[in-house]
């Protein structure tokens, strides 16, 4: 991949130094400008999430999700010990609430978790089906996309996100049913 785009970028740069030489440089620039711009704009929307997240690990309010999320879980992926079922809950409440990028550490601590067992190929898929098509009701990080580009209404992508993310949730649960067995 950073093949791909490394002989993208300079293809880019060939042709704009070609056919308009004068605008190169403040392309460039620009470009970079906007880049920093939007990388500080999501790590202030990561950061106050993950320190959420820590105050609600660390006030025990997580192992209170995980027994509601426990019905749904074992459904999903059948028994799963107390940890297990904790991690596997925070990830996907912060899937929910549109965290992707912030969702990472829990995901490696429900992936270490799983990992523990033998046969946990089902486990495995399954969560990395849900991490992936994860449904999403408040889409966090688009939402802050779109307001630091300038949308004049950023939350306007709320139910048609809602929509499709429970469409692919529901179609990548069939399918890791269908084609992995427990």
């Amino acid at each position: 991949m950073n093949i791909i785009f490394t002989v993208c970028f300079c293809l880019s740069v060939l042709a704009l130094t070609f056919f308009s030489p004068e605008k190169t440089l403040s392309t460039l620039l620009s470009g970079g400008e906007k880049a920093l711009e939007l990388s500080l704009n999501l790590i202030v929307v990561y950061t106050v999430w993950l320190g959420i997240f820590s105050i609600f690990e660390k006030s025990n309010l997580s192992n209170k999700f995980a027994k509601l999320f426990k019905p749904v879980n074992k459904l999903l992926f059948g028994n799963l010990s107390e940890k297990e079922n904790e991690y596997i809950s925070l990830n996907i409440s912060a899937n929910m609430l549109g965290m992707s990028g912030a969702t990472t550490p829990m995901g490696i601590k429900s992936i270490l978790e799983l990992e523990k067992r033998k046969n946990s190929d089902y486990r495995i898929s399954m969560f990395f089906v849900l991490n992936a098509t994860s449904i999403q009701l408040i889409p966090t990080s688009v939402i802050a996309l779109r307001s630091s580009l300038g949308a004049i209404n950023p939350s306007d992508i709320i139910i048609p996100t809602i929509l499709t993310t429970m469409l692919s949730c529901v179609i990548g649960i069939i399918l890791v049913k269908i084609f992995i067995k427990r």
